[in-house]
């Protein structure tokens, strides 16, 4: 009997924190909606220590602005704790201090939001919908193009994660959240129709 029942409680498990962690992309992808609003469309820097460097905000600082997080970014100071949400039940499950190697479990484009790739603002992409923002990964950190070449390693720490039962979550530009396996979304940004990957990254074909 425990021989039966194990296996389905361990998928109703599995189930219930992809359910979870999609939730917490959705809710990081409202904050960050709501920093692009109060920036004249603009994205939050994707690459992850501008916050560091007094280049900008990176996009896990801008979006915790508008979830909680009580935080002094000119002084340094107040609770620099990123909230629950940046932590997805399948993998550390803690949203870790923002710090390398930027130990959280998802990862942001970072193609938009950067000037010199020319995707600086919300209306600059041209697919949205077809447009990765966050999604589950190895070590909080960030993705490029790289990843979605042939025989990218699924264990560096930009890497796509597919932890729940080998699939894994990603919030699109437009704010929906799907999830693909490991190939499906190298097929899927590798679709002849998105005009190479990094064109694929920033929503730009």
């Amino acid at each position: 009997l425990a021989a039966l029942i194990m296996p389905a409680v361990k998928g109703v498990r599995e189930r219930a924190q992809a359910a979870a962690c999609a939730q917490n992309l959705r809710q990081i992808g409202v904050g960050l909606r709501l920093y692009i609003a109060d920036n004249d469309g603009r994205f939050p820097d994707g690459t992850a220590d501008v916050s560091w460097s007094g280049k900008g905000k990176c996009w896990y600082d801008a979006a915790s602005i508008n979830m909680g997080r009580q935080y002094n970014f000119q002084t340094w100071s107040g609770d620099n704790t990123l909230p629950k949400s940046f932590g997805c039940p399948s993998g550390h499950g803690k949203a870790y201090f923002p710090n390398w190697p930027y130990s959280g479990d998802y990862a942001a484009n970072l193609r938009l939001g950067n000037q010199y790739d020319g995707v600086t603002t919300l209306a600059s992409v041209n697919h949205p919908s077809e447009t990765p923002y966050v999604q589950d990964t190895v070590l909080q950190n960030q993705f490029g193009e790289w990843i979605f070449n042939a025989g990218s390693s699924k264990t560096a720490i930009e890497a796509f994660s597919d932890r729940h039962g080998g699939r894994g979550n990603i919030l699109w530009v437009d704010g929906h959240v799907s999830s693909f396996t490991y190939a499906e979304y190298m097929d899927f940004a590798n679709k002849p129709s998105h005009g190479g990957i990094y064109n694929f990254v920033r929503g730009d074909w």
